[in-house]
Formats: C-alpha cells, sequence, structure tokens
C-alpha cells in the first residue's frame, strides 16, 4: 500500500510517460485513427480501473479504446479501493488506467462513489469493504478533494456518485435531501482544488424527475455543472422506446432552475440475458444496430455527450463491446458493436447536425377547429376550453388549465363525448404543445378495435413554445397503461382518440399552470430515417429502416461513398440527381459532395 496524503504530480507526470513508451497494438483496420478524438460526441465507460486486472498490460484495453475512437472515457474511482482505512491509500490501479487512457489522447470523466465501510455511519459495514450507504459528506468531499489534487492536471470533469435516484447504490434508500448535502460539500471541494473543474450530477433516471427536483428544492442545483442521465429503454428499440423525447423532462426542470448541459454518462443495450431482459432478445447484430441508432438519436435530441456502457461485458451482462471471453483480462474477441462504434465515431467526426427526416406521412386526427364536447373525469383538477389567442395552426386551440392540490398521484382527464377516429394504422400518434415548463406528462387514451382502452405517454411537457410530442403505438403497453382489464395490451386497428390526460410528473408536485394543445396526428407510412450531418463541403446522410425499405436522396453529386456500420466502404453512383438504397436495420454512412 503506498501511505499519501498530499498531491504528488511527479508520479502522475512518471505514469504517463511510462505509458507512452509502451509498445501500441496494431490499428484494427488499415486507415490509422486520425487526431479526432475532441470532435465526437461519443465515449465509453471503460472500467479500466475497477474491473480490469492487470496492470502491467493496462495498455491493452486502453489501446482499444482509443482504435474504437472514443473521445471520452467513462472511468470509476472507488473510494474503498483507492483508501482502505483512513490513514491508507492505494493509488496504483487509478495511476495506471489514467494513465494509459490519457496517453491515448481521451478525455476522461471520473465516478466518484462506493466509499468503504469505515465512512458510512452503517454499523454492519466491513470497515475495508465495499458499501453503498450513504457516506459521511464532509469526508466524501475530502476524498473528492484528494482526487483532485492527484490527478486535477489532467482530469477536469467529476460525476457525483452513480444513480443516487436508484436503490441498489444508495441504502438504505435514495435521499434526494442527503445527496443535496453530499454534492454540495463535494462540489465546493472540487473546485476548491481546480476552479476550472465541471461537476456532473450522478446520472439519473431522466423518466422519473422526482429525484432531481428535490436535488434542486434542496438547493444543490447550483452545485453541478452537466445535467448526466441514464435513458436505458433497453429490451425496446431506440425508436419505439422515443429515444428522442429521453432528455425532455429534465431539460423542462431546467428551464425552470437553469438550463445546463445534458449529457448520457450510461445508455445501452445488451447482445443476450441482462438484468433489463430476463430473455435476450436482442443478439449481438442487433446490438450493433441498437448502438448506432440509439446514440445517433440522443445526439439529435441535442444531448452533448453520450457514453456507451460500457466497453466489456460483465457476467449475465453483455452490454460490452468486447465479449467476455476467459474473463475480465481477455479482450481477443471484439463483438459487431465495436466496429459498429468505430464507424460511428470515425464517420460523423467533425460533423455538425442539420436534420433528421424521415419518410412518414401525417395526417389530423384532430385539429381543435372544431372542438367539440370534452367531459372531464372524477379528478376536478382542470378544465379544456378553447382559445384562439395563440395556435400552432389554424384559429384554434384548446387550452388546458390545471391545478393539482396534493403531494399524491394528481392528474386529469378529459373524455370526448365523440371519439376521433385515427386514421389508418399508424406507427405513431403526435401533438403539438405550448408548454409551461411543469413537466408533467401528456398521455392519451385510445380505443381499439377490441373495445381495449390503452394509455399511451405523448412525453412531457417543456418550456414555453410549440413542440411536437410523439408516443410510438407499437408493441404492448405495461399493465398499468391499460385502463380496462383483460385484452392483450396491444393496439389493433381500426382505433380511436377517447380522452386527452395530465398527469404530475413529480408527485410533489403542488400548484397549477396552463398547457395550449393543437393539431393531433396520426404518423404512418414507411418508417425509414435520414439523419443529415455535414463536414466541410461534404453532406453525411445516415439512413436506416428499422423493418427494412427502399429510399432515396437527392444529391448534386455524381456518386457517393457509402460506409455499412461494420467499416466495409463501396461506391454508389446518382441517377437523376438521386442515390438510391435498399436500407434495413443497421445504418449506412453516405457521404457525397454537394448534398
Amino acid at each position: 500500500m503506498v501511505r499519501q496524503r498530499r498531491i504528488n504530480i511527479l508520479l502522475i507526470c512518471a505514469v504517463l510517460l511510462a505509458w507512452a513508451a509502451v509498445p501500441r497494438p496494431a490499428p484494427l483496420a488499415a486507415e490509422r485513427l486520425p487526431a479526432i478524438l475532441a470532435d465526437t460526441p461519443f465515449g465509453l465507460n471503460t472500467h479500466l480501473a475497477t474491473r480490469y486486472t492487470d496492470i502491467a498490460s493496462m495498455d491493452v484495453p486502453a489501446g482499444l479504446v482509443a482504435q474504437a475512437g472514443a473521445a471520452w472515457a467513462r472511468e470509476d474511482i472507488q473510494w474503498w479501493r483507492v483508501q482502505p482505512s483512513p490513514e491508507t491509500w492505494d493509488w496504483s490501479y487509478t495511476d495506471a488506467a489514467f494513465g494509459a487512457l490519457l496517453a491515448h489522447g481521451i478525455s476522461i470523466v471520473g465516478v466518484l462513489g462506493h466509499p468503504p465501510g469505515w465512512a458510512t455511519p452503517d454499523a454492519t459495514d466491513n470497515a475495508s469493504d465495499l458499501s453503498f450507504a450513504a457516506p459521511d459528506p464532509e469526508r466524501f468531499a475530502a476524498f473528492a478533494a484528494a482526487v483532485v489534487q492527484r490527478y486535477g492536471h489532467y482530469i477536469h470533469h467529476w460525476e457525483i456518485w452513480n444513480e443516487p435516484d436508484n436503490p441498489l447504490f444508495w441504502k438504505p434508500a435514495p435521499d434526494p435531501a442527503a445527496y443535496a448535502a453530499l454534492l454540495k460539500r463535494a462540489s465546493i471541494a472540487i473546485h476548491a482544488a481546480d476552479p476550472g473543474a465541471r461537476v456532473l450530477i450522478g446520472g439519473v433516471n431522466p423518466f422519473n424527475t422526482a429525484f432531481l427536483r428535490q436535488v434542486a428544492q434542496a438547493g444543490a442545483w447550483g452545485s453541478f455543472d452537466i445535467l448526466a442521465i441514464h435513458p436505458y429503454i433497453d429490451p425496446s428499440t431506440p425508436e419505439r422506446g422515443n429515444l428522442l423525447a429521453a432528455a425532455d423532462g429534465v431539460r423542462a426542470l431546467a428551464a425552470q432552475w437553469g438550463d445546463k448541459p445534458i449529457w448520457v454518462t450510461e445508455v445501452g443495450w445488451a447482445s443476450g440475458p441482462s438484468d433489463h431482459d430476463a430473455t435476450g432478445t436482442i443478439d449481438e447484430a442487433a446490438q450493433a444496430n441498437m448502438l448506432a441508432r440509439g446514440l445517433l438519436l440522443l445526439w439529435r435530441a441535442g444531448v452533448e455527450r453520450i457514453f456507451w456502457y460500457t466497453l466489456k461485458d460483465d457476467l449475465n451482462n453483455p452490454y460490452g463491446l468486447v465479449a467476455l471471453g476467459a474473463g475480465r483480462a481477455d479482450y481477443s474477441r471484439l463483438k459487431p458493436a465495436y466496429y459498429a462504434f468505430q464507424t460511428l465515431a470515425r464517420q460523423t467526426a467533425g460533423a455538425e447536425f442539420v436534420g433528421l427526416r424521415d419518410l412518414f406521412g401525417r395526417s389530423t386526427v384532430l385539429d381543435f377547429e372544431a372542438f367539440g364536447a370534452w367531459r372531464r373525469g372524477d379528478q376536478p383538477n382542470g378544465t379544456l376550453t378553447l382559445t384562439g389567442q395563440r395556435t400552432h395552426s389554424g384559429r384554434a386551440a384548446a387550452r388546458l388549465d390545471y391545478s393539482f392540490p396534493s403531494n399524491g398521484n394528481d392528474y386529469v382527464v378529459f373524455r370526448r363525448d365523440r371519439p376521433a377516429a385515427i386514421p389508418g394504422t399508424p406507427y405513431a400518434l403526435g401533438m403539438w404543445v405550448y408548454g409551461d415548463g411543469s413537466g408533467h406528462q401528456l398521455k392519451v387514451w385510445l380505443q381499439d378495435a377490441q373495445g381495449e382502452l390503452l394509455q399511451y405517454a405523448l412525453g412531457a411537457v417543456g418550456p414555453p413554445g410549440w413542440r411536437l410530442l410523439e408516443a410510438p403505438l407499437g408493441g404492448p403497453v405495461a399493465p398499468w397503461n391499460r385502463i380496462t382489464p383483460g385484452g392483450d395490451g396491444q393496439l389493433s386497428f381500426p382505433a380511436s382518440l377517447v380522452a386527452i390526460v395530465l398527469d404530475d410528473g413529480d408527485d410533489q408536485f403542488i400548484g397549477g399552470g396552463t398547457v395550449l394543445l393543437d393539431d393531433m396526428i396520426a404518423i404512418s407510412g414507411p418508417e425509414a430515417y435520414d439523419m443529415q450531418l455535414r463536414r466541410g463541403d461534404e453532406a453525411i446522410d445516415v439512413l436506416w429502416a428499422p423493418e427494412g425499405q427502399r429510399a432515396a436522396i437527392r444529391t448534386r453529386a455524381t456518386g457517393a461513398t457509402v460506409t455499412a456500420l461494420g467499416g466495409a466502404a463501396s461506391t454508389a453512383l446518382a441517377e437523376s440527381g438521386k442515390l438510391s438504397f435498399a436500407l434495413g436495420p443497421a445504418p449506412i454512412f453516405v457521404r457525397h459532395s454537394g448534398g
């Protein structure tokens, strides 16, 4: 063990120089990675300091991270391993892991957490072993200061805990006020050691903002610089899981408390049975497809940086880009997801987002020009009236005034006397919403051909301004969204809109507000996507169709370079100013000039 209480910059420099001298593994393809790491928003949860077992060969996994094109690595700094007793420090694994990653030009987000038993109030904790009990905030702040003093010349991003809203990681139960106290003290200590540091909140669930709201109410909103979220939707696809809306709720909260950059510090799909999917409905090829589509849609949603979980498979949780193989030190088999990440990073490096097009058709379900008659349900928490003062289109919109009186589950339901028919067999339902920044959930009740009444969440009510909220309609809904008992929980057509619901986004909310609604649409037709990027004079179209589809894009070029998700490149020739492709669930990257 190394006993140390103060900064030792010389040691870190020595570590960096040592790892810089280690021979690098050959690139996985003929093309060497250019200096693009800072130009891609994509990173990896690498876990080298905590899960890789051989200090002497730490450059092997670090080299694979670099060759994958990851600009960032998210690394745990487990307090119980670094400081197993108050007087004992062991930096060996963190020194080696960070030195290897930094030598490859990879930026690091350090996650501070996992205290030793001696730093918690839980008398049952083993003093020198891992605990998930809430630690003493002052001791945690001292630990954070020691970490930043050691690594602050090289690492400037620090995430305070991992998923403090998850009962698995904060014992005995998540406590927003206690976490807020920890966050405030740690932030002060980190900025005292490195005034230029940026602090991330500890990767919260964005689909329930109650914890985050209570952290803000406890006075800790100003104690972090970046809002980190973990929007897991697996095994649902990125499109069916509506990943585009993952940040809507936290963005609405930020509109009230102060805007912050949003980072996704964990998201992933497993290639087999996992904690989220016991049956393992996704194989390795599908995992690669989900990776590319999911990370692209999160980028489209305005997320600044996105970290895939994880670099290497865990036993019973194959989320990695590298197969488990013979154990934690075996990095010999790279999965299709590794090459998908590599292709995504290389093809999008230095590019800027232009737009996202799809081939869907949109038809009107309800435009509120003919308002009709609406009856409020048994909770007298609001009114739905006609307004012409602010509309998305036409001369009329619906005005939903609400007042939620308790810190229980408040909501208000408005049933239409004559249900509105939904044309065709749409992929999704959408509605234009002018929000009030509340983050409440707008939902609809749909009745299907079998008479089953099902609830779908369109999304979180955002800040003022018209915004389209969408709910995919495919697949069975969760049991709690089945308004009538029985049935298979899956929408069969023809279907109709029966009711509009506003549900409090946080049960602790008490108060009222106003939301405007207009132009409900059914979204139908071939499901195909074109994410449009630009890099200098070059246009980049990323195309995919989850169920397969033929599509064409316009171009002024005579041809284009087409790169498959696995990295293979080919040439496509234009005909009559168009490039045509047979699309599938694996995105292709089409580079052409003059877009």
